[in-house]
């Protein structure tokens, strides 16, 4: 089964409320792209993996972008850069028989490419769809693309 992961795609980061300095994304066309993308996938296909560092308080959920799609139910929660340190999503993917994973969300340097990196790892085929990537230094961007294709992840638009 193909499967779209969307990470990180929370208030924090892409929120009206976020720090727009650190997170500098074109917000609202980032989502506009993810829901496209999210519409494309029918429910069960459809991942969503929120971040929370290691110093945040878990007595609350972190709450995905307001104007975000949500189709499924399928929510995990990551502490670490890549989203497959989390087990129960990895259970989650291997119980639908899941293969070719694209990725969207934020940030291209930081979580998506550790989850790239860690998915191609796992025995997964990868896709990182650029179009629905916010990438807040574009000048590091281009090395880790670089580094990401030399390990078999696949780039689309």
């Amino acid at each position: 089964m193909d499967c779209l992961l969307v990470i990180d795609m929370q208030e924090d980061y892409v929120g009206a409320g976020r720090n727009k300095k650190r997170y500098p994304y074109n917000a609202a066309e980032l989502i506009e792209n993810v829901n496209k993308r999210i519409c494309e996938y029918s429910p069960e296909a459809i991942v969503y993996v929120t971040n929370r560092f290691f110093w945040e308080n878990t007595n609350t959920s972190k709450k995905l972008a307001e104007t975000l799609s949500v189709h499924s139910g399928n929510i995990y929660e990551k502490r670490k850069a890549s989203c497959f340190s989390n087990k129960a999503l990895l259970a989650y993917l291997e119980s639908v028989k899941a293969e070719r994973l694209e990725l969207v969300g934020v940030d291209g340097n930081h979580c998506i490419a550790g989850s790239a990196l860690d998915g191609v790892k796992k025995g997964f085929t990868i896709l990182c769809n650029e179009s629905c990537v916010g990438t807040a230094d574009t000048g590091r961007y281009k090395r880790i693309k670089e580094k990401l294709k030399k390990k078999n992840v696949q780039f689309i638009e």
